[in-house]
């Protein structure tokens, strides 16, 4: 089992902190845990002999059983003899869910657990949140208050476990899914870094997105995202880019944070692609987990409402795309499809009375375009005449290989089909402005792979040069033929 499993698929876990309580975090956790983790879990609380229908334990070392990861949510003082119980008791993984040591400047105590761990037990935190995964719910916040996210195809690293829940109850609300979910908090032993590879070799992970306020080795960071960014995208997002922001990180997790300019120079360097805005961090994130690197970054837009195609132009535009004049075989392909009154250009316009059909074959005409290197698709699906059937129509427009983002604006009725069309893998947002912006991602990571993709073998340079000459010698060959006519 690779060391960091037993952070997300441990197969027993103690929860030491338990509490009778309802409400209490040792109480909540305890609830997650049950309502999730099918293996052995042992609630340790040497004042309870039962809670919640569980058999307590005074003590770790009085679980007969083996364990294999400890949570620990006591008082600051009591972390230490704690984790002296899980060494003795041989546990090889600790979360330290306690706060109250380098964020609030007890650099000591954390000195004093990182020394005593060294060797013995990988430790996640303190101050942090835990993990999430599939099987795997350790979250001290109660359902009905924040909404857990659906299984999905990001990883997601945060240091802060604040922005972590707020942002998980928000992509959930969304319908975003997620793979794993990690709050790391003061990064005693555990940091980004490490987590960052574990993720590179997870199957479940397709992207990663990282929220990050300070990074512990800055040459490592580079290579290590250096080699991930080929198989994999990593989004991230810097906090403590002002003066201010940067006094409330030291004083958050006990770290410092570096320039703005630092950062963002170093992800460029990285091939990571960086999110301004917590918004932006899930809305690329999502796109590149689902979608395929875009080729160029000529795209095409289609829309059932002219505003929308004018706005979604502008957007893609400013995103750095261009809206290329489309071949004379898809105007045609696409005038077969539409009206005289429709606008067979780029932007489609399909008009107000589009129906799924005039979709398919606008979708098809642009999917066969090779000059189309990904599309945009708007449906404002409150028009009487557009089916719900067009939710399939763009799903299985994702033969065609080429990316696609779509744009649904609009409350319950249209929020279903969103949900719907997500779930077939592709991504959908509510405004132009924040679809071009995906869809611009995907150009971004299409430069990444080109940049770190490794030369061409010797004999593959040979080939494509014979290639190259031979097609020009044909070229030559019919236009004398040609000439001779």
């Amino acid at each position: 089992m690779p060391e960091l499993d037993r952070f997300f698929i441990p197969q027993s876990v103690a929860l030491i902190g338990a509490s009778r309580t309802p409400r209490k975090i040792g109480y909540v956790m305890l609830e997650s845990l049950k309502s999730s983790f099918k293996g052995p879990i042992y609630p340790i609380n040497p004042q309870a002999t039962e809670i919640a229908g569980l058999a307590v334990y005074p003590n770790v070392n009085e679980v007969k059983e083996p364990i294999d990861l400890a949570i620990i949510a006591v008082p600051a003082e009591k972390v230490k003899p704690v984790l002296e119980d899980c060494i003795k008791k041989k546990i090889q993984a600790a979360i330290v869910i306690s706060a109250g040591f380098g964020e609030i400047g007890n650099k000591e105590g954390e000195m004093e657990l990182q020394k005593l761990a060294k060797g013995k037990i990988r430790l996640l935190g303190p101050n942090c949140l835990g993990t999430y995964a599939k099987g795997l719910d350790m979250l001290f916040l109660p359902k009905d208050r924040m909404k857990r996210p659906p299984e999905g195809a990001i990883s997601f690293i945060t240091q802060s476990g604040a922005v972590g829940s707020a942002m998980l109850d928000d992509i959930a609300f969304e319908g975003v899914g997620i793979s794993k979910f990690v709050s790391y908090g003061n990064a005693i032993d555990i940091n980004e870094l490490e987590l960052l590879e574990y993720f590179a070799k997870d199957l479940g992970t397709r992207a990663i997105a990282a929220y990050i306020e300070t990074l512990h080795d800055g040459n490592r960071f580079i290579e290590v995202c250096k080699r991930i960014v080929k198989s994999k995208p990593i989004v991230a997002l810097k906090a403590g880019k002002t003066a201010k922001g940067g006094e409330a990180v030291l004083s958050h997790t006990g770290a410092l944070a570096g320039p703005t300019e630092v950062y963002s120079a170093a992800f460029r360097q990285a091939g990571v692609i960086e999110a301004k805005t917590t918004e932006e961090l899930f809305d690329f994130s999502k796109a590149l987990a689902t979608q395929p690197a875009l080729r160029s970054n000529k795209i095409a837009i289609i829309t059932n409402g002219g505003g929308f195609g004018i706005l979604t132009a502008d957007a893609a535009v400013l995103a750095g795309m261009e809206l290329p004049e489309l071949e004379k075989s898809t105007t045609k392909a696409l005038q077969a499809h539409m009206p005289s009154y429709a606008i067979a250009k780029n932007p489609v316009d399909l008009t107000g009375d589009a129906t799924a059909e005039r979709y398919a074959g606008a979708l098809t005409a642009m999917g066969k375009d090779p000059a189309i290197a990904g599309i945009i698709v708007i449906a404002l699906v409150q028009t009487p005449q557009l089916e719900e059937s067009v939710v399939d129509v763009i799903r299985d427009a994702k033969m065609y290989g080429k990316p696609i983002v779509a744009v649904m604006a609009g409350s319950d009725y249209t929020y279903k089909l969103v949900r719907r069309l997500e779930g077939f893998g592709v991504p959908v947002y509510p405004t132009p402005e924040r679809a071009a912006k995906a869809m611009s991602v995907l150009w971004q990571y299409g430069l990444v792979l080109k940049q770190f993709a490794p030369p061409p073998a010797p004999e593959k340079k040979a080939a494509k040069l014979i290639a190259k000459k031979a097609k020009k010698a044909a070229k030559k060959v019919a236009k004398k033929a040609k000439k001779r006519r």
